[in-house]
């Protein structure tokens, strides 16, 4: 898995995964009408922790999130640390496979049972892997220009259906319950990019800044669940959109335009299972990476086809319901924080720690590391 991208594919790939299944949930909408602050909210929560994550990559510009553990806490806390956070992608790939199957079935494909789709998906994010990462990150250079122009028409021509008297009143909620959201939207999408401190050791150094891949990568995709929000909150009103389990494809269902361009629907929901298919298959191959370095194992495709298998029989095991689907959410960002940011601070203090130590009369570095010549070149803007 000695795979190499551009820092380009880089951040057309952390859109994609950003965007991923939550274009499909919609976002919360506790807030209400102010739903789209309280998601600001979130993306600003997000900044420092993408901060993080670049000096995390600038301290180990060559090593992934299995190489920082096992410098920071040493070989057996190190593994330990591998294995938890390779069943925490795992599991939020069984999650967003989930959260497609029960998409296609509310929405399209009714009587088709759940497991036929998430096996479909879930053999294609194993091609994936199979193939490289160097295949999903030129598939997704190639899909992102698309999916963002579909979706750019959609919101044109939706427009002329939007009341945006619907987002009044504005700061409607106390700052305590907009925080409380906005954390939802910090931990779930935003902050999952974690998952990427076991991807872009991958990135091509011709110089990279880390720092810019991450904040170009979730600002943009934040920017755009939020104007989208903001549209289903104008187009569907509160009432409805709060009871909706899916209020992208209702908004885009009300699009009419001289009873000759109607029921687009299908577009979306092919732009969405796209998004979702690049979140599925880099968490795969974030899971399947650790176990990799675990184990020593080598061979990818059964790895991969072990976690595939396991992680779709967890996909229909996860919830009963779609209702309880949503209401997860509120028990996952409760665990979501220890992989998101305590993890993450613990391995910066770890590598700082070992960066200081001097067995030899010189600082030491962590495997992967480069000078500081180096690291000024792979940081040009300062991170």
């Amino acid at each position: 898995m000695h795979d190499k991208i551009t820092s380009r594919q880089a951040v057309c790939m952390l859109i994609l995964y950003e965007l991923g299944s939550s274009l499909v949930t919609g976002g919360s909408m506790r807030t209400e009408q102010d739903s789209w602050i309280a998601a600001l909210i979130g993306l600003g929560m997000t900044v420092p922790l993408l901060l993080l994550y670049a000096k995390l990559q600038v301290l180990c510009p060559n090593g992934d999130i299995y190489d920082m553990s096992c410098t920071a806490f040493g070989k057996a806390a190190g593994s330990g640390v591998t294995l938890l956070f390779s069943l925490y992608a795992f599991h939020l790939s069984a999650m967003v496979i989930r959260n497609f199957t029960e998409y296609i079935q509310v929405l399209s494909l009714p009587e088709t049972p759940q497991p036929v789709c998430a096996v479909c998906i879930g053999v294609l994010a194993f091609f994936a892997v199979q193939k490289g990462l160097e295949v999903s990150a030129r598939s997704a250079e190639f899909v992102m220009p698309i999916g963002y122009a579909v979706i750019g028409i959609l919101v044109a021509l939706v427009a002329k259906d939007m009341d945006f008297s619907n987002l009044e009143p504005v700061l409607n909620h106390d700052a305590w319950t907009l925080l409380s959201d906005g954390f939802a939207s910090f931990t779930f999408p935003f902050a999952e990019s974690v998952i990427f401190l076991s991807v872009f050791c991958a990135v091509e150094k011709s110089p990279v800044s880390f720092r810019k891949i991450y904040l170009t990568g979730v600002l943009v995709a934040g920017s755009v669940l939020t104007v989208l929000l903001i549209g289903d909150i104008a187009v569907l009103g509160v009432p409805i959109a709060k009871v909706l389990f899916f209020p992208s494809y209702e908004t885009v269902g009300v699009v009419d335009i001289g009873n000759f361009i109607s029921r687009i629907e299908v577009l979306v929901s092919g732009n969405f299972i796209v998004f979702g298919l690049v979140k599925i298959s880099t968490c795969l191959y974030a899971g399947c990476r650790g176990i990799m370095r675990m184990t020593n194992w080598k061979n990818v495709k059964v790895i991969a086809g072990i976690a595939i298998t396991a992680i779709i029989t967890a996909s229909q095991l996860l919830y009963k319901s779609t209702m309880e689907m949503f209401t997860f959410l509120d028990i996952y960002k409760r665990y979501a924080p220890f992989f998101e940011i305590a993890l993450p601070l613990a391995l910066l203090a770890g590598l700082m720690l070992h960066r200081g130590k001097k067995p030899d009369g010189a600082p030491a570095e962590a495997p992967g590391a480069q000078t500081a010549g180096e690291n000024a070149q792979d940081a040009p803007d300062g991170t």
